[in-house]
């Protein structure tokens, strides 16, 4: 996947951010000469970190940082800047992974590009979005027990039965744990598990709705995607399968190698799919807990 990195600043200076990024390998540079530009970058473009000036025409990069935050919270951003640290509100850091760069060093600009693409590969969360409950999330998923439960020939059955459904190349039913997602059972391709970076369930997820990717080519999200590319995947369709408490731990997905669009109806239908995924674990949790089984769905 290409590393596109953002870079604000003044459009007097910023020619030179840009250079500095691009004199690292594999580092391909966004400008923004402002807030607002970078506000429309992150919206429509895939960002894997941000490098921004304090001092900007229209605010701050404690502006910028607030962007991040709401649009992307988990992409590292790199303060390059001659503002001293004790002048900058610090409690805008909070919840985005910020680094510090005084651009008044002498070396500066030639570190920019290595101190961008190190905060890139060693922030644990960069590259995917989180949900706001992830702790909690993850601890509702650890509480299934997946590794002891007999839950394979099910769900083997239930992926074949999806795909002849909806006459899909590809249907699966995946669980999405702290850094990867989890392919318990694949219907049309052998599938293990996907870092959380590439699968697009990392997407799917944050919906409330059933999501549908008529075309990953024509979506910035995806279009830069190689891994989705080489496996020559066009559209998806995922469905969440959600906890009694709310908690999203998995997906029910439908993968074709062609563009395809999903009926209302049949959004639906893929839903129903992912709920009787999810009463199966419930089912088998239940049953290796001894416990009386609640559905109230």
């Amino acid at each position: 996947m290409s590393r596109n990195v953002l870079c604000v600043d003044r459009s007097e200076r910023i020619g030179g951010v840009v250079d500095a990024v691009e004199a690292e390998d594999g580092l391909t540079a966004v400008r923004a000469p402002s807030v607002e530009a970078a506000r429309e970058r992150l919206e429509s473009e895939s960002i894997v970190c941000v490098v921004t000036a304090y001092d900007l025409p229209d605010g701050t990069g404690m502006d910028v940082v607030g962007a991040i935050r709401e649009t992307a919270s988990q992409t590292p951003c790199v303060l390059f800047t001659d503002v001293a640290p004790s002048d900058i509100d610090t409690a805008s850091f909070e919840e985005v992974i910020v680094e510090y760069l005084n651009r008044d060093l002498p070396d500066a600009a030639d570190r920019l590009g290595f101190v961008a693409n190190d905060v890139i590969d060693h922030s644990a969360q960069v590259g995917f979005l989180a949900p706001d409950d992830e702790g909690e999330r993850l601890e509702a998923l650890a509480a299934y027990d997946v590794a002891e439960l007999p839950i394979e020939e099910s769900f083997d059955r239930l992926t074949d039965l999806i795909a002849s459904h909806f006459d899909a190349g590809v249907a699966f039913i995946g669980l999405i744990e702290r850094d990867e997602e989890n392919v318990l059972s694949c219907h049309g391709a052998e599938m293990g598990s996907i870092t959380r970076e590439d699968t697009i369930c990392t997407h799917s997820m944050l919906e409330e709705d059933v999501m549908v990717v008529e075309n990953i080519h024509e979506d910035k999200r995806f279009s830069g995607n190689d891994l989705l590319v080489n496996l020559g995947i066009v559209s998806y369709a995922g469905a969440n399968m959600t906890t009694d408490d709310g908690h999203v731990i998995g997906q029910v997905c439908l993968i074709d190698f062609e563009e395809r669009r999903y009926s209302e109806a049949e959004r639906h239908e893929l839903q129903q799919f992912a709920e009787t995924a999810m009463e199966i674990l419930d089912l088998r949790q239940a049953v290796r807990a001894e416990r009386p089984l609640e559905v109230a769905r």
